[in-house]
């Protein structure tokens, strides 16, 4: 067997991509794992002022390295003389604070580079629409509402409820559940580990149609690993309805 590869990827706080101390590309990063494919890679990673949120470049970064799978030791220094945490743990730590957020009565969006969006429960719905999400998903027992779904909508300005529910139909009924109380969040998930980490505690999963073909291999069993609950339900784009996936 031949001897593992160590390709030591930093990012710098200026937005400069980092292999082996030299400058890089992202795409370039890519074809140099694609070459080295047949050795066992192994990714040590580095990022300045990492308590900071990710950046774009550093989420495209851990998105190559989690979709290829490769087993990565995390530093915070830049000699990578010492080891950190791996990926899913970091992830396990900014849902926390999701999920924390969501409990709050806010319904929470992850956008795409890391960071959060916050929007306050309705204060004023009218009856028949609060009854009838009264009637989905009853107030007397709280429940943790995940839900994958398209967030690059959050990146544009200015935020409106037009441009929520073009991305995620059902966006309505989100802020309906939060209003009652629900923690609801949103997240995209192309990887597995922001499946687990996302769907973490979660009485029920709601997953956009949409997004079926983009999710990982096996979400299914990588959410319900996770979940508190084990309801997990598919919004149909056609029908407009839920069913369980």
């Amino acid at each position: 067997m031949p001897e593992p590869r160590i390709l030591k990827v930093s990012i710098i706080a200026t937005g400069e991509l980092l292999l082996d101390g030299l400058p890089i590309t992202v795409a370039s990063l890519e074809q140099v794992i694609t070459q080295s494919e047949a050795r066992n890679l192994i990714v040590w990673y580095y990022r300045e002022n990492a308590a900071d949120e990710a950046s774009p470049l550093a989420m495209k970064v851990l998105k190559l390295i989690t979709e290829r799978r490769l087993p990565i030791r995390l530093s915070s220094r830049p000699d990578f003389s010492d080891a950190v945490t791996d990926v899913e743990q970091s992830l396990e730590r900014v849902f926390a604070s999701v999920r924390e957020k969501a409990a709050h009565g806010q319904l929470i969006i992850l956008r795409p580079d890391g960071r959060m969006v916050t929007l306050p429960r309705l204060e004023k719905c009218p009856p028949e629409a609060i009854a009838a999400v009264e009637r989905m998903m009853p107030s007397n027992v709280k429940r943790n509402v995940a839900v994958i779904g398209e967030t690059a909508w959050t990146i544009r300005e200015p935020l409106n409820l037009q441009a929520a529910n073009q991305a995620i139909p059902f966006f309505g009924l989100l802020m309906g559940f939060a209003s009652l109380g629900h923690a609801v969040w949103v997240f995209d998930a192309k990887v597995s580990s922001l499946v687990s980490a996302g769907c973490h505690d979660a009485d029920v999963v709601i997953v956009d149609g949409a997004r079926c073909p983009s999710l990982p291999t096996g979400w299914q069993a990588s959410a319900q690993k996770k979940m508190r609950g084990k309801q997990i339900l598919v919004h149909d784009r056609e029908t407009h309805q839920l069913r369980r996936a």
